[in-house]
This record gives structure tokens, C-alpha cells and sequence, in this order.
């Protein structure tokens, strides 16, 4: 055996695949170095051929030195059996099986291991170890359950079964008839009387309510994952510090319970400083994220105060409300809650990241991190309070917009991966692949490629965990929604790890178990009655989107890339059925911008082409863009045929064409089709420009008026009309 076999075996065992095509046509081989760095990653050893040669071995191995895998994921409606792997010297043996439903029912019974269908066998240790499949007399209704065999030596294993629906949640509103037509916003552009220099939920319940009276079915935001309070210029919404808890600096303050109460909170509120600071963040054309949190944090510290001896101290409604909330968040909002507090206490000492804690700080069930939470129980009980506020106030957001008579409500918005120094990080740690990050390869998007610098989780340890982890951060944002879209949904099958310290066109895909995470995105789809929205853009995997259309996952159709050649736009009718369709995402500027070449000008200023002349091909791709834009909408007779195809429009004609792309993809067959708020406005902005940090103000756009003034807008008005016109579906309040 060669010196590189074992680590070549080992690597395709674990899902490193050897290589990838570019976009440039070129196949990239994946070095053995980078192969050592993903595999150490996982947790191998592999430092040399011997610890290489032991990882592979216990690999190879692990299947077959347990009874039984960790969990089963079935199919509602398939063979109801699960593998079973026992030495050969209990061929004879009759093994116990207990099936504990998630329920509470339970089932039993008896099986002779020889009895069963025969897999395969593995000599391992000198005795011969048998696979069979352990048949069961029905599967249970779709959930989570646990079966256990046991024989009478007492030798016992369990795994957790889970079954799944075929097919995950499509609203009716969607299933029948044209389908149906939202809004995409994002939450921190919206501007309120009540808003605090950046959007709230309150304001996303406006928004809801009253384009739900326009007959909207949904509303789009970012995503709305916990960020770093005490860090809050770090405010990109898809590189979160934890994606089960939620981002308070959206709450809608004055909203809060104990604002019209709390006498220090007012008075604080009420002061010349203040609200001199508080105008001055209102009228901003962009957030401050900085000056915000400045702004919130003592008003919210009196209203805790408040809080805890108002209503704690005398354990009324509002305290048993609240007692309720963490009592169903249980371990993990009071983990979440302990690195918030621990996050505070060490950035005050210039050590932010939990990997440069003192050691006995680094994990969570560490003697030292349980003495600290018992130390400062009133800050956890404080950040778990701040949490159990928005999760009310998004709830109320996603209520306004069902009662107004949106079929769906809110869409939110699950981000592919977490910062590698936040909650989710250390509460979890090991059950992720330290030391690389998720990015995406050279693409149209992004020429040199991505490094988001986010933590993906570890494929091998994420089954050995049965899958809770995913199973959490799925439920956790599919709460208060009726769509949820997975960003890069290609993650279900494999993602593209960049090893530390290299460029980010220097990676190489992971597999992840596809059959099972497809299966746990319908079951968890159906339980919280759900649409997942799969945004396939970019490289994806052969076979991808046809498993998606399976399992009733929408397809996320940009209209920008939706062309049958070079410069030819897809007819309406040429669009996929299942599937949400848009003009444009928050990776690409408004259509007014698009039209001017904004992003292309911003690629060029910041020097983000691999290579010279790039901006000027792209210039004149977007040229011929534009006049096969103008073609297809004039042939629907949407747009005049002499629409100035030549760059920067003024507001009429940038009215003109918003209006027309989105009755194009209101009659296009797509089941879900969305309005994005800039292009309604005329505006020309980009909410984020990939392959940037700081160089473009990303996350930071507000809207130049508030929400009742955008209700009131007459072009949405009529635009919401026609689009009505077009997909007239809609529930009764």
C-alpha cells in the first residue's frame, strides 16, 4: 500500500470528494494537504501514516463494532427494517426489540437473529461479524422515535428512528390555483415612528399586516439569527453567533410590556440627549449599528429591572409567560444565555474569541463555566429575557400579517453556517469542523471565489448525534413562519470547505448524508406546516434539483439568470412550477442598479476581478443583458420596444421597468413569486456586495420613507393590484 492510499481512502470514506470542476471549465484537484486539514477537521488523527492508518481502521470499523447505528432515517410508507450488526456466535440468539414512539406508545417483540435477511459480514478481531436487517412489523407515523434490542445477557443497543413524509409542506395557497405573490424586504431597512435607527419587528408586523391587505401572501426577511450585542459592528445577518436564538437589536422597544410603565425607563427616554441621539439615528440613510446598541442597552437594563421586580417578584401573567418561554427553550437558551454572559466578561479583557479563554472556560459543562453561571444568574436570566422578547414580538409580526389575510405570513431565512467564535460554536463544538469554513468556488457572483468564514457542521459527528443539531437549528427558524428558505441549499448534500490561510478558490467539497437531511427538512416542514424555498444558485450538484422537486422543496428562480442562451430571457411559461421567482437577491443590486452596472463598478473599484479586462466583458454582457431584458418584456407587452437599454435611468423609466419585470414574473408559472421593496422604490442599491466586509456598506441600506408611507406608495398599490389580478389567492381575515 502507497504512502498516500490510506489518506485517500480515508477521505473519500469521510466525503471529501478528489476534485472540481471551476467555472472556467477546468478540473481542480483536491492536494493530500488540504485533504490532512479537512480530515483533522473531523476529528482524525493523521499527523502520519500510522494515526492515519488507526483513523481509517476505526472508521472502516465502526459499523460493524455496534449493533446498531446511531440513527435510522426512514421513509413514511417504505420497508420498515434497520441494519443490524452482531457477531456470528449469537446466530442463533432470539434478541429482544422494544419501539418507544414519540408518542408515548410502545411496541415489542422477538426476533432470532439468523431469521432475518442477510447484508453482509466483516471479520474484525480475530470473530465474525454479521449484518442482517432487522425487520420491524410497521413503521410508526412520521417523528422522532427510539427502538432498543436488547438479549438476555443484558448486552443492549438503541438508535433513534426517525420516519419522515415523503414530501414536505406546500401551502394550499400554492398547491392550487395561479399561486401567489409576496414581499422580500430586509428587516434593518425598514424605518417606523417607533424604530430606534434600525428596522424592528414591530415594523415587520406593519409591514405584514398592511401588504396582506394588498394581498400579499408573505413577507421575506434576512435572516434573524443572534449576532454579537457587545460586538455590534458585527452585523451581517449570515454570519450569526448562534441561528436557534434571535437578533434583540430588532426589537421594537417602546412596544415592549413594561415600557409604559418602567418611570427610569421613560424618564431616560424622555431626556434631551436622548432624543437628540434617537433623531439623529432616525433620519440616517444607513444603520449604525454601534450607535444603536449604545442607544438601546440601558433602556432595556431598566426594563429588566423592571421586569424582575414587578412582575418576577410577584410571579403574575407576565412572569409565568416568561418562566413558560425558558422552560420550553430549555438547555439550550441557558447556554445560549451563559456564552452571552461569558462572551461579555471576556471581550471586557481583550479575548472575545472562546477559543482564547482559559481552558477551563472553553466548554460548556466545564466545573469552572457552571460556577460562573451560578455567579451571575441575574445577566442570564437578563439575556433570556431580551430572547423571550423577540421571540413575542416576532410572533405578534407573523400573526398581523396570517389575521390580515396572508396565506403564509413571514418567510424567513436560515444562513448556511455560524461564526466560528460564537454560541453555536461553543455550545456545539463538537459537532463541527474547527479550523475551516464554508465559501463557494469562482462564480459569476463572486470570480475569485468565497470564504464566508463560517463553521460548517462535521458530517460524521452530525450523525453520531443523530442529527440533533440540524434538527434544532431547522425547527428553531421555521418557528413563527410559513416559509423558510434554506440559504445555499446545496448544504444538504455537500459544501465547499476552504482550508485556513488559503485562497478561497483552494477548497474542496464535503458530502453531508443527502437522503437523510432531505428527509428531515420534509418531516420538520410538515410538523411546523413550513414551505422550505432551496436557494440553488451557483455550482449545483447533478441530480440536486430533481431531488428537491421529490421531496417538494421550491426552487429559488432568479430572474437575472433564468435565460434559454447567452442574452435570451426565459418566457414566463418556460419557469419552474415549484419554485419562488424574483428579480433579483440581496447578493446583487436593485434592478435600477443592475441596469447602471452598479456591482460591476464596485468589482472594479475594489479590485475584486482575478484578472484584468473582466469589468469591461462583464460591461458588455450586462448591455446585451439589458436589451434582451427590453426584448422579453416587450413581447409581453410590457415595456415599449425603444426602452433606453443604454445604462442609468431616471425615475420614470425605473419605475417603468420594475413594474414590467414584476408582471413578468407574476405570470410566470412559478408558484411563489416576490416583490423586492428597493425596485418598487426606484431604487439603486445594493444590500450586499459578495466578496466584501467593510469596502461596501453592506446591511446597513434603509429605506428612504417608513412603512405606512411604502403601503401608501401608489406604485405598489398598483402594482399589488395587477399582480392580484394575475394570482388573486388570498385568506379571509
Amino acid at each position: 500500500m502507497s504512502a498516500s492510499e490510506p489518506l485517500e481512502r480515508l477521505a473519500r470514506l469521510a466525503g471529501i470528494e478528489d476534485g472540481w470542476w471551476d467555472f472556467y471549465g477546468q478540473w481542480r484537484v483536491v492536494p493530500a494537504e488540504t485533504k490532512r486539514m479537512f480530515l483533522a477537521a473531523m476529528g482524525f488523527a493523521v499527523a502520519d501514516e500510522v494515526q492515519l492508518a488507526a483513523s481509517l481502521a476505526e472508521l472502516e470499523d465502526r459499523p460493524w463494532r455496534r449493533w446498531l447505528e446511531p440513527v435510522s432515517v426512514l421513509v413514511e410508507g417504505a420497508e420498515p427494517w434497520v441494519a443490524l450488526s452482531i457477531a456470528a456466535a449469537r446466530d442463533k440468539e432470539v434478541l429482544h426489540w422494544e419501539l418507544e414512539e414519540e408518542g408515548g406508545a410502545r411496541h415489542d417483540g422477538a426476533v432470532q437473529v439468523d431469521s432475518q435477511h442477510w447484508i453482509g459480514e466483516c471479520w474484525l478481531d480475530g470473530a465474525l461479524v454479521k449484518r442482517w436487517r432487522l425487520a420491524l412489523p410497521a413503521l410508526p407515523p412520521p417523528g422522532y422515535h427510539r427502538l432498543v434490542v436488547h438479549a438476555a445477557d443484558g448486552m443492549r443497543a438503541a438508535t433513534r428512528l426517525v420516519v419522515a413524509p415523503a414530501r414536505a409542506h406546500v401551502p394550499a395557497v400554492l398547491a392550487e390555483g395561479a399561486g401567489a405573490w409576496g414581499i422580500a424586504t430586509q428587516i434593518y431597512a425598514l424605518r417606523d415612528g417607533a424604530d430606534w435607527g434600525v428596522g424592528t419587528y414591530g415594523a415587520l408586523g406593519r409591514l405584514a399586516a398592511g401588504a396582506a391587505r394588498l394581498g400579499a401572501a408573505s413577507v421575506g426577511v434576512n435572516p434573524l439569527h443572534a449576532l454579537f450585542p457587545g460586538e455590534p459592528e458585527r452585523f451581517s445577518p449570515y454570519a450569526p453567533s448562534s441561528r436557534r436564538f434571535l437578533n434583540t437589536a430588532y426589537l421594537d422597544i417602546e412596544a415592549i410590556f413594561e415600557f409604559a410603565a418602567c418611570r427610569a425607563a421613560r424618564r431616560l427616554y424622555a431626556s434631551p440627549g436622548f432624543q437628540a441621539n434617537l433623531a439623529r439615528l432616525r433620519g440616517l440613510p444607513m444603520v449604525e449599528y454601534a450607535d444603536v446598541a449604545r442607544l438601546q442597552r440601558p433602556v432595556l437594563e431598566e426594563l429588566y429591572a423592571w421586569f424582575r421586580a414587578e412582575h418576577l417578584g410577584r410571579g403574575d401573567a407576565r412572569a409565568q409567560a416568561f418562566d413558560a418561554f425558558v422552560a420550553r427553550e430549555g438547555e439550550a437558551l441557558r447556554l445560549f444565555c451563559l456564552f452571552q454572559a461569558l462572551h461579555a466578561h471576556f471581550a471586557g479583557l481583550n479575548r472575545a474569541y472562546w477559543r482564547h479563554w482559559p481552558a477551563e472556560y472553553r466548554r460548556p459543562d466545564a466545573a469552572a463555566v457552571e460556577a460562573f453561571a451560578a455567579g451571575h444568574a441575574d445577566e442570564l436570566r437578563f439575556q433570556a429575557w431580551l430572547q423571550f422578547l423577540a421571540d413575542e414580538q416576532l410572533a405578534a409580526a407573523h400573526r398581523a400579517g396570517r389575521a390580515a389575510g396572508a396565506a403564509i405570513g413571514l418567510y424567513r431565512d436560515l444562513g448556511v453556517g455560524i461564526a466560528g467564535d460564537g454560541a453555536d460554536a461553543w455550545i456545539g463544538q463538537d459537532h463541527l469542523a474547527l479550523g475551516v469554513s464554508v465559501g463557494a468556488p469562482p462564480d459569476p457572483l463572486a470570480l475569485k471565489g468565497q470564504d464566508w468564514g463560517l463553521l460548517p457542521f462535521n458530517p460524521i459527528a452530525l450523525r453520531e448525534a443523530g442529527y440533533e443539531p440540524f434538527i434544532a437549528v431547522l425547527r428553531a427558524n421555521m418557528a413563527h413562519a410559513g416559509a423558510l428558505r434554506l440559504d445555499h441549499a446545496m448544504l444538504l448534500q455537500r459544501l465547499y470547505w476552504v482550508p485556513p490561510g488559503c485562497a478561497a478558490d483552494q477548497g474542496a467539497y464535503v458530502r453531508y448524508p443527502v437522503d437523510d437531511l432531505f428527509r428531515l427538512v420534509a418531516l420538520e416542514s410538515v410538523r411546523n406546516q413550513c414551505l422550505v424555498i432551496g436557494e440553488d444558485l451557483g455550482t449545483v450538484p447533478d441530480g440536486f434539483r430533481q431531488r428537491m422537486d421529490r421531496a417538494a422543496l421550491f426552487a429559488y428562480r432568479v430572474l437575472v439568470f433564468e435565460k434559454t442562451g447567452p442574452h435570451d430571457f426565459k418566457p414566463p411559461e418556460a419557469f419552474d412550477p415549484q419554485a419562488l421567482c424574483i428579480a433579483a437577491t440581496h447578493d446583487l443590486p436593485s434592478l435600477r442598479g443592475w441596469w447602471a452596472g452598479l456591482d460591476i463598478d464596485s468589482r472594479e473599484r475594489l479590485e475584486l476581478y482575478p484578472r484584468p479586462g473582466m469589468a469591461a466583458e462583464e460591461r458588455a454582457g450586462r448591455a446585451a443583458d439589458r436589451a434582451a431584458l427590453v426584448r422579453a418584456l416587450a413581447a409581453r407587452g410590457l415595456l415599449e420596444a425603444d426602452f433606453p437599454d443604454g445604462g442609468a435611468l431616471d425615475d420614470c423609466q425605473a419605475e417603468a421597468l420594475a413594474e414590467a419585470v414584476h408582471l413578468f414574473l407574476g405570470a410566470s408559472r412559478s408558484r411563489l413569486a416576490m416583490v423586492q421593496m428597493e425596485d418598487v422604490l426606484g431604487l439603486e442599491m445594493q444590500m450586499n456586495l459578495p466578496g466584501t466586509v467593510n469596502q461596501h456598506p453592506n446591511w446597513r441600506w434603509r429605506f428612504p420613507r417608513p412603512v405606512a408611507a411604502l403601503l401608501e406608495d401608489e406604485r405598489l398599490r398598483r402594482l399589488a393590484a395587477r399582480l392580484g389580478a394575475l394570482r388573486p389567492a388570498r385568506e379571509t381575515p
